[in-house]
């Protein structure tokens, strides 16, 4: 959610704001590069769906509450020009309901720095006709002045409501999950073509309904690898259950999308990450043993993986990595697992861990096949100064952890952070 050498430290160094001291030390560090405050009206606050790291460091998320209307912010953070300096935070759009209400999904950075996002999926819809929009966000081409926002694309009634996720295609082209469109209101994949020329309109095309017999739909968490598209969703029957899926594209223009289902999971995951063998990675909030806490929500959270056949057509082999204990280790695994360098996964916790705020973790590969994934504890957050509740990581600059925390609305408002491994 690695090892530095002496040159990335320095301009991790540049970057934070640290003091070379606080840096030295033993030991995973986490320094708070911004703290969200009690807003007005051109600021944000609770930030969410994590981090996008830019040109030059600048960190890019969203805020669920504060702007103008209340509705949420999209925010830049960019580094200090001297060491010791703050961070600053810009507000770069204040969300309201006509322009798309509330956020909610990750930030997707394109070409010339042009930020893409969409609104809709698990909050408030907004937008024309309150269905929730893909909108862009283009930076000035003179510094001071206004960033341009942009929504390209209104979902509307009968068959498109609801977009959760989105990726960007290598031509330019934005996929995207409407968890409860298509044909069948059960969820599904879209594109949004650019227009040709200046000043146009983007193309909407449903690629794939998910079925209305309730085996699989409801579709969430998009990422995409050499152009095909992973998501997880909900499969009613046989049982109330996750699944993780596959759409591929259809070998000429025109044709089908095919659906795979490679996966049922105990309840619906929460997040995908691809490794670099094409093993996808994942979290359930709840599953796994329902111990220190945990009772009555399902379980204290696992992560899973699933690795591809080794032929074409062959099954997936799904594995439990890890399952969250609810003591030290926290529990509620968060959306926003992060695959590394030889797989290694990093991601946090809602929850728990030794300060109760939640934790910063790592999942290390066994040396052999067979053996067990090995769980390290990175950082508990207390609540003091740090924040409280963190959402999934990012690297970034120097290689860092960089992420965010949702704070709890009394003591602290959210935060931005930095962790050296």
């Amino acid at each position: 959610m690695t090892s530095k050498t002496n040159n990335r430290i320095l301009l991790a160094l540049l970057l934070a704001g640290a003091s070379a001291s606080a840096w030295a030390q033993s030991g995973p560090q986490l320094t708070t590069l911004y703290t969200f405050s009690d807003p007005g009206p051109s600021t944000g606050f609770g930030p969410d769906y994590g981090l996008t790291v830019g040109k030059g460091g600048v960190l890019y998320g969203a805020t669920v509450a504060g702007g103008r209307s209340n509705d949420g912010v999209v925010f830049a953070l960019t580094p200090p020009k001297s060491p010791g300096d703050a961070w600053s935070e810009q507000a770069l759009h204040s969300f309201s309901p006509s322009a798309g209400d509330v956020p909610d999904a990750p930030l997707v950075l394109g070409a010339n720095g042009v930020l893409y996002g969409c609104t809709g999926g698990k909050k408030n819809y907004g937008g024309r006709v309150n269905n929730g929009v893909v909108y862009s966000l283009t930076p000035p081409s003179a510094s001071g002045q206004p960033w341009q926002y942009k929504i390209l694309y209104n979902f509307g009634p009968p068959v498109d409501e609801g977009p959760d996720s989105i990726a960007l295609g290598s031509d330019g082209s934005i996929y995207g999950f409407n968890q409860s469109g298509g044909t069948n209101f059960t969820g599904s994949l879209f594109s949004l073509t650019p227009p040709a020329s200046s000043g146009g309109s983007w193309t909407e095309t449903t690629l794939y309904s998910f079925p209305a017999d309730g085996n699989e739909g409801f579709p969430s968490n998009l990422v995409m690898r050499a152009g095909v598209l992973y998501g997880t969703g909900f499969a009613a029957k046989p049982r109330n259950a996750g699944i993780v899926f596959s759409l591929t594209p259809p070998s000429s223009a025109g044709g089908v999308w095919t659906q795979t289902t490679l996966a049922e999971t105990q309840y619906p995951a929460d997040g995908l990450a691809i490794g670099s063998s094409g093993a996808l990675y994942g979290t359930i909030t709840s599953g796994g043993p329902a111990t220190n806490g945990c009772e009555g929500s399902g379980g204290c959270g696992t992560v899973f993986s699933l690795t591809p056949p080794a032929s074409p057509g062959g099954a997936w082999t799904e594995e439990t990595i890890y399952s969250f204990t609810g003591g030290t280790d926290g529990f509620f695994p968060m959306p926003g697992l992060l695959a590394g360098a030889g797989d290694v996964l990093y991601g946090a916790t809602d929850l728990g861990g030794p300060n109760g705020y939640g934790t910063l973790f790592s999942l290390t590969p066994p040396a052999s096949p067979g053996g067990s994934w090995t769980y390290t504890l990175l950082y508990s957050f207390s609540n003091v100064g740090d924040g409280s509740y963190p959402d999934g990581v990012v690297f970034g600059p120097g290689g860092f952890l960089y992420g965010t925390t949702d704070g709890d609305g009394e003591t602290t408002f959210g935060t931005v952070f930095a962790l050296r491994l």
